[in-house]
């Protein structure tokens, strides 16, 4: 019911934090790093892995003593879980240091398969608790959190545990972290405002309105899935270009290309809103339908946005996606203090509307009047942008096609 799910958002949010804020800026200098192709490569994957490790042995002990005191009102009951779930959320640290690593290393589909075969474990967890009918919000978050420890194991096919144990010289963790700090202040922007919802929720509504916020951020979360992947391809490729022309022109084409993947992800959520929520999740959660619309419209001005500023912290542009990240959360702020007590979790959706589409604004106005790009060239919902991506999805598909054909005759000659 909606006060369920309300507690396992909050139970779920520490965690989440504590692997957002502990993996700052690091890990995109892990993959910058690698991506660069040197004879380096084992010492920056240890440099990495340890560096994650101390940091979890840090957060852990700070997180299991903070955030209860954050709760308030009803919230309080939930204190001794939340230390249960901070406990173990050493994981939500450590992933995103070995998708940097397997990013860095170009292994794209590898994060893709680890995280679909990750969140189909969690599925299946979920399952085998229902059945055995000790289902709880507390049981659920760490159900999640063991998903996060089936990432770790998975990347250790590619990435060989002797690599994480090189020796190291002296300079090998002030070179990752010194360039880790200069993506920190970006990131740290994007991670307050990504972290920000259910810090506002949790301050200022109740656990319904909480819960009817998770599941219309559920049924819209694949549109910032889709492009996740995307994005990061983007900074590889834009960080790790010959020369400052043909950084800009990535960046560009990417962002051209972003906006048509948001457009068609959006597209389809709003197709798959009423009836997954009305049919899927029952009468409890009709509030969250009209919710769900103004949310899924924000996840893609918000999927625009990141590729746009992870590709400017790829030219390293720091300062834009602070001030735009900054701005954004300001607006998100009042917007919610006006409408959250009103309208709860719609009016929080409406708040995230308007705040993703000044952040989107902010972004192109500063390539516009800094970078002296034209507007219309940063449009990406042209016929030869469409031919392009259904052109690359078509070579993708007859690739795999015609490898398993030549793997099928091979073996029939054999």
């Amino acid at each position: 019911m909606p006060r369920g799910r309300g507690e396992l958002a909050i139970l779920l949010y520490f965690p989440t934090l504590m692997g957002a804020f502990f993996s700052l800026g690091t890990p995109q200098a892990i993959t910058a790093l690698i991506s660069k192709g040197t004879e380096r490569t084992e010492e920056i994957l240890t440099t990495g892995f340890r560096l994650a490790v101390a940091q979890a042995l840090v957060a852990i002990p700070l997180f299991v003593l903070c955030a209860p005191l954050t709760l308030k009102g009803d919230n309080r009951q939930l204190a001794v879980p939340v230390e249960i779930s901070c406990a173990c959320g050493a994981f939500t640290i450590l992933v995103p240091y070995f998708n940097a690593m397997a990013y860095g290393l170009k292994r794209f589909t590898w994060v893709n398969a680890v995280t679909l075969a990750s969140q189909a474990g969690y599925v299946l967890a979920l399952l085998i608790l229902w059945f055995a009918g000790i289902l709880t919000p507390l049981a659920a978050t760490l159900a999640a959190l063991g998903s996060q420890l089936l990432q770790c194991l998975l990347h250790l096919i590619h990435i060989k545990p002797r690599w994480l144990n090189w020796k190291l010289p002296r300079g090998a963790y002030s070179e990752c972290l010194g360039l880790g700090i200069r993506f920190a202040a970006p990131s740290l922007a994007a991670v307050v405002l990504l972290n920000s919802d259910r810090a506002i929720l949790i301050r200022t509504t109740t656990l319904e309105q909480i819960g009817y916020f998770a599941i219309a951020f559920a049924v819209t979360m694949p549109i910032t899935l889709t492009t996740e992947a995307f994005t990061q391809i983007g900074f590889v490729e834009v960080s790790s270009a010959q020369s400052a022309e043909a950084s800009f022109s990535l960046m560009l084409r990417r962002f051209q290309m972003a906006q048509v993947v948001a457009g068609a992800s959006f597209l389809f959520a709003c197709t798959l809103i009423d009836p997954v929520i009305r049919f899927g999740f029952g009468k409890a959660y009709l509030s969250a339908i009209p919710a769900a619309y103004f949310l899924a419209l924000a996840m893609s001005l918000r999927a625009m946005t990141r590729t746009l500023e992870n590709n400017l912290r790829g030219l390293r542009f720091i300062v834009p996606g602070t001030v735009g990240a900054a701005i954004n959360l300001t607006a998100l702020i009042l917007f919610s203090a006006l409408f959250v007590p009103r309208w709860g979790a719609f009016g929080f959706c409406c708040a995230c509307l308007i705040s993703e589409a000044i952040y989107l604004i902010c972004l192109v106005l500063y390539l516009s009047t800094r970078q002296d790009m034209r507007l219309q060239s940063l449009w990406g919902f042209r016929p030869s942008i469409v031919r392009a991506m259904t052109s690359a999805f078509a070579e993708l598909f007859r690739d795999r096609f015609l490898a398993r054909d030549k793997e099928e005759a091979a073996e029939g000659a054999c």
